[in-house]
């Protein structure tokens, strides 16, 4: 067995163990989802490892290239995303040993920190790997009588949004704690290009952006806020009055934010409990000067959904 860098070549392969190893619930498996993951990122090209064996490739590690900014400083990072090792494989060490040696490329690189939202299954791994637990994202939970309303226009023309995005990532944007850092192109690429969710946005077009989507669940249907940007001296009045008429037609039984960017005093929600129910997250640090687990983390609910 080769363990080698991941090409572009590779991606076809690549896919088809993904799907041999995971199947195709959740996420989609195809060659267009994962260009836009790992090649269009605007952050960089993912790094990928792959092990193969007679001219097959048996196993596979990914890690998402992300940034992070608090004020002036910025943190480079990692997410741990896509990994597999094909069913006749499994057992043998690969996982362990892709992770490991990429792990220390991006050390090695200077890269500060990986981050990701095991599940239950594979969160002792990465505890076994080096990885530490931060704890679940707090949030915020309104819950509401559903009422569907045809008339309700989702805004999802971005483009009409255009000038506030080239405003939010021209790098005089700034927000306390340590959020992902607004880099030119990465609005478009997270929200407005993302390939298996739509998102939508409430903005004025000059001062403010909320952007949510709709999600089914098994508790009901979920009006979820991705992501709000405000600038000083933003139109709250109207920002609420958006909010308010949104919540209100979107057919939605519960309304989630992010606790640690949930401003009350900036949507009028009046008061809503904090609840550790958000996604389990874990830590590995890369540097000696730096420890992520005590940063002052400001997460959004986009920064932590699985794709």
């Amino acid at each position: 067995m080769v363990i080698r860098k991941g090409t572009e070549e590779d991606i076809p392969q690549i896919i088809q163990l993904l799907k041999e190893s995971l199947g195709e619930s959740l996420l989609p498996k195809s060659e267009a989802f994962w260009r836009w993951k790992h090649l269009d990122n605007p952050f960089g090209t993912s790094p990928v490892l792959v092990a193969e064996k007679e001219n097959q490739i048996i196993g596979v590690r990914t890690f998402l290239r992300w940034q992070f900014t608090d004020q002036n400083r910025i943190y480079s990072a990692c997410r741990a995303v896509d990994t597999a090792v094909h069913p006749k494989n499994q057992g043998q060490g690969i996982f362990s040993r892709l992770t490991q040696e990429l792990v220390e490329e991006m050390k090695n690189e200077g890269v500060q920190l990986i981050f990701n939202t095991p599940n239950k299954k594979s969160h002792p791994g990465y505890l076994k790997l080096g990885w530490e637990t931060w704890g679940k994202l707090p949030l915020k939970i309104k819950l509401k009588v559903p009422k569907s309303s045809k008339s309700f226009f989702h805004s999802q023309n971005w483009e009409e949004v255009s000038p506030l995005l080239s405003r939010l990532e021209d790098f005089s944007y700034t927000r306390s704690g340590v959020h992902t850092d607004l880099i030119p192109g990465y609005i478009q690429w997270r929200y407005q290009k993302c390939p298996i969710v739509k998102y939508f946005y409430l903005s004025d077009g000059e001062t403010y952006l909320l952007i949510y989507r709709l999600k089914e669940g098994k508790k009901g249907k979920e009006l979820r806020v991705t992501d709000l940007f405000t600038f000083s001296g933003f139109d709250k009045k109207k920002l609420q009055t958006q909010f308010r008429e949104l919540i209100k037609n979107s057919g939605a039984v519960w309304v989630s934010f992010s606790g640690l960017n949930y401003d009350p005093n900036v949507l009028n929600l009046g008061s809503i409990p904090l609840l550790t129910q958000g996604p389990l997250i874990t830590l590995r640090k890369l540097q000696d000067d730096l420890d992520p687990r005590f940063l002052d983390w400001k997460w959004s609910l986009g920064d932590l959904e699985l794709f």
